[in-house]
């Protein structure tokens, strides 16, 4: 169930407040129109009514899909305890941005395993930066899977397309190799981890 409550907060430019909605649970479930305001960022964008500053406000809050069987927790504040309910048989995930919360919340909903996703990712980033060095590409996120195509944002202007097949093949060899992280609870899953988790080793072995 989604819940939520009003909150004054002040505008960094104007410093006058305002009161904004902010949401503590956000489930798709209960309201499907909640997901794609969560998907574009819609939710956490607000416009101060003093001075007109456009802003992104990220805070803490747990976005679970009972269908999908996935739930992904923002902690934006590390002083203040996350929105972490421990969920039997979730796929449960941590992040501490804006950007990363909504990237999960895209891959899981596209029904992509994440771990082998940032296999992929480093893959698909060590090719660009190869093949154009001109390009100084820092980080790819994930956008949509449209067909069979999987589609990875660039930057703001440019976007890279592939087969969905290309990280198909990463994803099966990542369920061939049985790997399961030891953690109980929330996991936070990037290019670091890919190479702490010890499934870069696993996969060595195949």
């Amino acid at each position: 169930m989604s819940n939520r409550h009003t909150i004054s907060f002040t505008c960094p430019a104007c410093r006058q407040a305002f009161t904004m909605t902010k949401w503590t649970n956000i489930s798709p479930n209960d309201d499907p129109a909640i997901r794609k305001h969560v998907m574009t960022g819609d939710l956490f964008h607000h416009t101060c009514p003093h001075c007109g500053n456009r802003m992104m406000i990220a805070y803490n809050c747990l976005y679970q899909d009972r269908q999908k069987k996935f739930a992904v927790s923002l902690q934006a504040d590390r002083n203040q305890p996350a929105v972490t309910p421990l969920l039997p048989g979730y796929q449960m995930r941590l992040e501490h941005t804006l950007l990363s919360f909504v990237e999960r919340i895209r891959i899981l909903d596209a029904g992509l395993d994440d771990m082998a996703f940032e296999l992929y990712r480093i893959v698909v980033l060590t090719q660009v930066r190869r093949q154009h060095p001109e390009r100084s590409v820092t980080s790819l996120r994930f956008d949509a899977v449209e067909g069979d195509m999987i589609f990875l944002q660039a930057s703001q202007t440019e976007q890279v397309k592939l087969p969905l097949s290309s990280y198909q093949n990463i994803a099966e060899k990542v369920k061939k190799s049985g790997f399961h992280p030891k953690v109980s609870g929330y996991l936070t899953i990037h290019s670091k981890w890919v190479q702490q988790s010890g499934i870069l080793d696993v996969l060595k072995k195949q």
